[in-house]
C-alpha cells in the first residue's frame, strides 16, 4: 500500500510492505508510528511503534496513524541507551518544523516486529533550492 499524508504542512509518502498490511489487518486497535529525526553529537533517526495513541498523529488508514517528532536525548550519543528505551524530549526548533519532516516513510512487519526507515530525496532539496554560481 502506498499512500500520502500531510505532517507539518509537507507531504509524505507512506509505503507498507505486503507483511505490514496483513499485520495491520489482523489488528483490533490502530497502530501508532513515531518518526524522530534526532539531534545529538550525530544526527540520527528511528521510527518507534506503540499502541498507545498520540495526540498529533495522523491517520494514514483505519489501523496506522504517524507523527513526526524531533528529539534529543540525555545521552544522545549513546545509541545503546536510544534504542533501549532512554525517554527522549521534544528538540527546540527554530522555525517551520516542516523542513525536517521526511519524503518518504517505509513500514515493514519481519519476525514478528514492526521496522520502519525514512529517506529524505535529493532531488526534491536540489528543486527547491536557488541556483548559486560556485566561486572562482
Amino acid at each position: 500500500m502506498i499512500a500520502t499524508i500531510e505532517l507539518h504542512g509537507k507531504p509524505v509518502r507512506v509505503e507498507l510492505s505486503a507483511a505490514a498490511e496483513r499485520a495491520l489487518a489482523k489488528r483490533r486497535h490502530p497502530l501508532f508510528a513515531e518518526v524522530q529525526l534526532i539531534f545529538g553529537c550525530m544526527i540520527a533517526k528511528r521510527v518507534w511503534f506503540r499502541d498507545e495513541p498520540a495526540e498529533s498523529a495522523v491517520p494514514v488508514n483505519s489501523k496506522l496513524n504517524v507523527w513526526f517528532r524531533p528529539a534529543r536525548y540525555a545521552k544522545a550519543c549513546s545509541f545503546d541507551d536510544i534504542d533501549n528505551g532512554a525517554e527522549a524530549s521534544d528538540y527546540p526548533v527554530v522555525g517551520d518544523r516542516g523542513r525536517f519532516v521526511p519524503d518518504l516513510l517505509s513500514i515493514d512487519y519481519r519476525g514478528g516486529k514492526w521496522i520502519g526507515d525514512f529517506t529524505y530525496s535529493m532531488d526534491m532539496f536540489r528543486a527547491q533550492q536557488p541556483f548559486q554560481d560556485l566561486p572562482n
